[in-house]
């Protein structure tokens, strides 16, 4: 986690490897924001923070607009993101940290705590080769 960069700024842009709408494939681009204990707006497929929420997180709606994770098309999508990260430098910085500071303490927790090989990875990779 970039802390240096971290302490110097409030929130974060992920810009995620894949964008693509069919499937979330997570990297540590969405995992140091929250292991930052962090705000984040990503810029990634549809239905990722969705996707977030369904393996225990929880976003960051009661702050901003997180309807543009159910946009499909890309271009729109992003922009609708990217109208989040203006909203958030219209907000008292103090404000907004302490309303996500207990979303962020969970995410913190829910990462840290999860088997996430023997809960997530092997029982997909098991169930994808089963299915060959």
């Amino acid at each position: 986690v970039p802390i240096e960069i971290y302490n110097e700024t409030a929130y974060s842009l992920v810009a995620e490897t894949s964008y693509s709408n069919h499937y979330t494939f997570y990297t540590e681009k969405s995992v140091k924001p929250i292991l930052g204990k962090r705000l984040f707006v990503t810029l990634s497929g549809q239905h990722s923070l969705k996707n977030l929420r369904k393996i225990g997180f929880k976003t960051f709606d009661s702050v901003i607009d997180e309807s543009y994770d159910d946009i499909e098309p890309l271009n729109q999508r992003f922009e609708m993101a990217l109208e989040q990260v203006k909203y958030l430098e219209t907000q008292k910085q103090e404000d907004v940290l302490e309303k996500i500071r207990p979303l962020c303490e969970h995410n913190f927790a829910h990462m840290m705590r999860t088997d996430w090989y023997g809960e997530y990875f092997m029982p997909a990779f098991i169930q994808y080769f089963l299915q060959t």
